[in-house]
């Protein structure tokens, strides 16, 4: 009680010294001002204490469940795959914003479980970047729209017959704005000579796969013979994705994006 009423005759005495040398508009002013701010703290804290008993009733009626009440509040930013199709080709290609570009992992109906989880988890880390947008394409869907991307790349006027198997898990960053794309590849990594590389990759592409394994032939250091299985197709995106918003892998400028069409 002593500290209160020393408390109290500090205040009185703080009240009186501004009123014998305040003005007496300026007092009222101040008072106006502290009695204002003092009511919203006291409604405020009504109106917080007014719902956290309305939370507790509608938890005890078994309105609402506390472990969702938890898991909301707890809720991580999710990473959202859109697939590439014709009714969504403008919104993730053509219409992209100066600065934006969407990353497409390229899989077929049976690869596609495998690799998609793998594919979410290299992305994973860019989730927070506005500039982005991740999804998948089924090469069934895409084939005449990929052929056509690889033949403006080239500026060849032939069209191009491209094996599906061998297209499986590619990775293409599409820059819809500034019209080129960079390319990730298991077999064919960035080189300064980029042309080479894309002809080199695009006549791989053409070319048959292995029938008796189901698999494409993929030469690693020079050796035809040895393969890469589907678990390890995107063994080496992270780090690709990584030189990639670097700014180290090749581009390829084309003059317009191709229509999407699924015939």
């Amino acid at each position: 009680q002593g500290i209160l009423g020393v408390f109290w005759n500090k205040v009185l005495f703080l009240t009186e010294y501004l009123y014998d040398n305040v003005q007496h508009e300026h007092f009222l002013a101040a008072i106006s001002i502290v009695g204002t701010i003092a009511s919203i703290l006291i409604v405020g804290y009504i109106m917080t204490h007014l719902v956290k008993i309305e939370e507790e009733k509608l938890i005890k009626n078994g309105s609402i469940n506390q472990k969702t009440k938890i898991s909301s509040c707890n809720q991580v930013q999710e990473l959202k795959l859109h697939e590439l199709r014709v009714e969504k080709y403008n919104g993730l290609v053509r219409l992209l914003k100066p600065g934006c570009r969407t990353i497409i992992l390229i899989t077929d109906l049976n690869s596609r479980k495998k690799l998609i989880p793998d594919f979410h988890k290299a992305a994973w880390p860019y989730r927070k970047n506005k500039t982005l947008m991740f999804g998948h394409m089924l090469i069934e869907k895409g084939l005449s729209w990929y052929s056509e991307l690889l033949r403006l790349s080239l500026s060849d006027s032939r069209t191009l017959q491209i094996n599906p198997r061998n297209c499986i898990g590619t990775v293409i960053a599409l820059n819809g704005h500034r019209k080129y794309f960079c390319v990730y590849h298991a077999k064919h990594p960035d080189s300064r000579m980029d042309n080479k590389r894309i002809l080199k990759m695009t006549k791989y592409l053409v070319k048959d796969f292995d029938e008796e394994e189901g698999l494409p032939s993929w030469p690693i250091n020079g050796v035809e013979n040895n393969k890469i299985s589907e678990e390890n197709l995107l063994a080496g995106l992270s780090n690709w994705l990584d030189r990639l918003f670097e700014g180290m892998t090749d581009r390829y400028y084309i003059n317009y994006w191709p229509d999407f069409s699924t015939k």
